[in-house]
């Protein structure tokens, strides 16, 4: 049996690839997420509320591994891996996989270039680093979040100090109040994904992406991944450090989302998940482009380790390119139509569309990068034919073409 913790978000894609193969699962979930655990349908389920409790209780089934679905569910998972004796990653170093500037300082010592990072409660504290470093850009967001949430690029002391305002005491992403802010070096470059699962340590690169990202009032916003089928020297260097990152962190096991920025000093750390990526695993494209999807990775990982452990003797590559594009509104309102998804639909590479909002919902935060505004797949060998039509449809959606809403004429 294999226990999943928090399978919310595409831990729902990752219960899926484990059912199409016959895998006993138990859903356990925190307390916090007691209304995902209240709607989950799954023959087994468990609410967690006591670590003593759980392992007691989980002791008594034949329990194979304990896998986070989720970034909920990240730090009860090790927890619980260690504690009943199953793969799990170096747990004096959980902390730091979850916690942005642990992250930092575990690079830091195991000798891993890393942005300048510091952590603040108080305005004053942000005024001493402000003062101390004396340059601008810096990126304020929240110590502790997901989906860009808070995230704000701030190019003058000003807008520092009010980006802090804004994140300080309120409640995040992962339903947390922030308590601290992290205040980090202003990254330049190109962004980069790259996607890994890991068994006994070793790390296997399942999919390379480059990311295009905008800044659109003062906010990190992402239009759209493409993923890499050959790596240049560049990326390849990108690969090779997120190795390094994963080992200075203590990952070992399972899934890992990585967010790269080549810089032109070289590659520089955004974030490391330890889970499968976040926020749309749709597998088919991915098997289109790859003949796998991160999810059905992690499912060999676990059931096939002999199977997935033949992986490393092959090397990285893809059959076909594929593009994941996060649709934006032009502005927030609520749906009227959705024109352009016929437009679309008939472009070349079209593959599928994802979680499109329904008509007469309230399209709220349009900078998230939760994928609640949808997102569309695109799939072929040619990767100038998928730009093109890429570029196709962000003017649609910069031009108000993509989305109408109700008070538009």
């Amino acid at each position: 049996m294999f226990i999943l913790v928090d399978p919310v978000s595409t831990g729902v894609a990752l219960t899926e690839a484990f059912r199409e193969e016959g895998a006993e699962c138990l859903h356990l979930y925190n307390a916090s997420l007691r209304h995902a655990y209240d709607a989950d349908t799954s023959s087994r389920t468990m609410v967690h509320e006591d670590l003593a409790k759980s392992v007691e209780l989980l002791r008594d089934l034949p329990v194979t591994a304990v896998i986070a679905a989720s970034e909920y569910g990240v730090l009860l998972a090790d927890e619980l891996a260690v504690a009943l004796g199953l793969p799990h990653h170096r747990p004096e170093l959980a902390a730091a996989r979850r916690d942005k500037k642990l992250m930092v300082r575990a690079l830091e010592r195991s000798g891993v270039p890393a942005a300048r990072t510091a952590s603040v409660r108080t305005e004053d504290e942000l005024g001493r680093v402000l003062t101390d470093w004396g340059s601008y850009p810096v990126m304020v967001k929240p110590r502790n979040s997901a989906g860009s949430d808070g995230c704000v690029i701030s190019p003058d002391r000003d807008t520092a100090i009010q980006a802090f305002r804004d994140i300080v005491g309120r409640r995040n992403l992962m339903e947390e109040v922030n308590e601290e802010v992290l205040v980090q070096q202003f990254l330049t470059g190109t962004q980069y994904i790259v996607n890994t699962v890991s068994l006994e340590g070793r790390h296997l690169v399942s999919d390379v992406y480059v990311e295009r990202i905008d800044h659109v009032d003062g906010a990190p916003v992402l239009r759209h991944i493409l993923s890499r089928p050959l790596l240049d020297p560049a990326e390849a260097e990108v690969v090779d450090y997120v190795l390094e990152c994963l080992d200075a962190l203590g990952i070992r096991e399972g899934a890992a989302h990585t967010e790269v920025m080549l810089t032109p000093a070289g590659p520089r750390l955004v974030e490391v998940n330890s889970r499968v990526m976040g926020p749309s695993l749709a597998p088919d494209p991915y098997h289109a482009a790859f003949g796998y999807s991160h999810q059905h990775l992690v499912v060999e990982r676990f059931l096939r380790p002999e199977d997935f452990a033949r992986r490393f003797e092959l090397p990285y590559t893809g059959a076909r390119i594929v593009a994941k594009i996060f649709l934006r509104p032009h502005r927030p309102g609520t749906v009227r139509s959705i024109d352009g998804a016929r437009v679309l639909r008939r472009l070349p590479g079209f593959h599928s569309i994802d979680r499109l909002p329904v008509v007469g919902e309230a399209v709220k935060d349009r900078y998230l990068t939760t994928g609640s505004c949808g997102i569309a797949y695109l799939v072929h060998e040619d990767e100038q034919l998928l730009r093109h039509s890429l570029g196709v449809i962000h003017a649609l959606e910069d031009t108000g073409g993509f989305y109408q809403f109700d008070d538009e004429h």
